[in-house]
């Protein structure tokens, strides 16, 4: 996974949400100051009784209404990254369904206009239908995450680990499937958990993998004693350490040129968090990325 620089959802706000915050602080700081200036009106007029009356009523108003303007900020600020976030998932919905899409319609042109051979034919055929189930692949992610925010819940069934991480390679290109290397142990590995969770978690970690990187990718699908260990390594430069966290955010994606929905980090975490696993990212020794799921059993 090579070098990625990811775009916070901060930088990506929109104007008017800025001009909004700016706003209310300016609003509230004239209300802060024609409050000060009434009650050392007041406060100068009076007493001793009255002064302390104005200071002790006055305190209380005045930090009521600091923590409102903190608070009203601070929802400013989650509306921005829900916008960007949004935003995010819009460029990136556009670019992986536009992609196969145009897969798919390129090969129907062909087949309406041109006169090929049975092997050219059956070339074209072969790559419409890895179109339409690329296509079928992303829509089924963005619905898995969708579920995921409104009922984070599993279903449960029996499966094996490595069959899991079969079809999670099948899900790859053919031409790409050639630099993926599979480290398994033969025999049954059966667990129980949410199966299609942890295929589409698996796959994509070996296409982020294959996406931002060269050369090969090592897949690592095992049980070692009580932990089905779900290890995907490359040899690309890697999430930069300050980054890794908010990369597994929703809708994180790469800066504004970069493919994908922002989703592929965020269903591993969360299919890492649903089933009581441990998700860790780390640098390689002298080069390279890996990210490691260890899922304890039992659990």
């Amino acid at each position: 996974m090579a070098g990625r620089t990811f775009e916070r959802p901060l930088r990506a706000a929109v104007n008017p949400g800025v001009r909004g915050i700016w706003l209310v602080r300016v609003l509230g700081a004239y209300v802060l100051l024609q409050f000060s200036w009434w009650a050392y009106l007041l406060a100068s007029s009076g007493g001793a009784r009255e002064r302390w009356m104005v200071l002790g009523e006055g305190s209380v108003f005045a930090t009521l209404l600091i923590l409102g303007l903190m608070r009203l900020e601070r929802n400013f600020r989650q509306e921005r990254m829900r916008l960007a976030r949004e935003r995010n998932l819009l460029l990136g919905v556009t670019h992986e369904l536009k992609t196969p899409l145009a897969s798919v319609q390129l090969g129907v042109d062909s087949l309406r206009r041109l006169k090929l051979s049975e092997e050219d034919r059956a070339a074209v055929l072969e790559n419409m239908q890895n179109g339409v189930q690329d296509l079928g692949y992303r829509v089924e992610e963005m619905l898995v995450a969708t579920r995921l925010q409104r009922q984070p819940d599993l279903q449960a069934s029996t499966f094996d680990w490595g069959d899991m991480l079969d079809e999670a390679v099948g899900r790859v290109s053919g031409v790409q499937r050639d630099r993926i290397q599979v480290h398994r142990i033969e025999g049954p590995q059966e667990l129980r958990g949410d199966q299609a969770l942890w295929v589409l978690s698996a796959s994509n970690l070996i296409e982020n993998a294959l996406k931002y990187s060269r050369g090969t990718v090592e897949v690592r699908a095992e049980v070692k004693g009580t932990d089905a260990v779900l290890e995907v390594c490359d040899e690309g430069e890697g999430i930069p350490k300050a980054d890794r966290e908010s990369a597994k955010a929703p809708f994180v994606r790469l800066k504004e040129e970069g493919s994908g929905t922002g989703l592929g980090l965020h269903l591993v975490a969360q299919t890492a968090l649903l089933h009581g696993a441990q998700m860790d990212m780390r640098d390689l020794d002298p080069v390279g990325f890996a990210v490691r799921v260890v899922w304890p059993q039992g659990r």
